[in-house]
């Protein structure tokens, strides 16, 4: 029996690989993670809203389980502060280095600062240099830090200096006064 193409299944609304049914479903998860995320900020900060850090951490949770990535860089922050949540150095190491595959340089600034708290200095040192290769300015300042002492790596003043000079000269206040002290 010959089918008729009037009545062949068919794909509504098809745009490239998916659907408009798909990409609008895609868009509104988008859109209710951002809201989450945005939500949380508004109560971790009080603004206009009660000031409630334990939901702020649970709402941030869920917008970084939904893959937001600034509530995935986040969550590293609410860990090791312990802000809406018991403080977990371990949990925010986790957090951070998520965000750190996903690119992001503030989360290896802050693995970074993890490291060197802890006297890992070479740690510190692979983190402060990725953080600074991708544009993160301040990590110039603790690379400067670590050449001057010797930490993690071999004692070299001339290239703190550099590091110094390229974060003051990015305003980073802490090279700024290192260079002032340092004159």
């Amino acid at each position: 029996m010959p089918t008729r193409p009037d009545l062949a299944p068919r794909r509504l609304f098809t745009h490239g690989s998916l659907s408009s049914c798909d990409r609008w479903s895609r868009s509104l998860t988008s859109s209710r993670v951002n809201h989450l995320y945005v939500e949380s900020l508004g109560l971790l900060q009080g603004h206009r809203v009660a000031k409630d850090e334990r939901r702020a951490f649970a709402l941030n949770a869920e917008a970084a389980h939904g893959g937001h990535a600034d509530a995935v860089l986040a969550m590293g922050w609410f860990y090791l502060n312990g802000v809406g949540v018991e403080r977990n150095v371990e949990r925010a190491r986790r957090w951070y280095r998520e965000s750190a595959r996903r690119g992001e340089p503030r989360a290896m600034f802050s693995l970074g600062q993890i490291a060197y708290g802890d006297g890992d200095f070479s740690d510190a040192l692979t983190w402060f240099t990725r953080a600074s290769e991708a544009g993160h300015v301040r990590s110039f300042y603790w690379l400067g830090k670590l050449h001057w002492r010797g930490h993690g790596v071999e004692q070299d003043r001339k290239q703190a200096m550099r590091c110094f000079h390229h974060a003051a000269s990015s305003k980073v206040a802490e090279a700024q006064r290192a260079l002032r002290f340092l004159r």
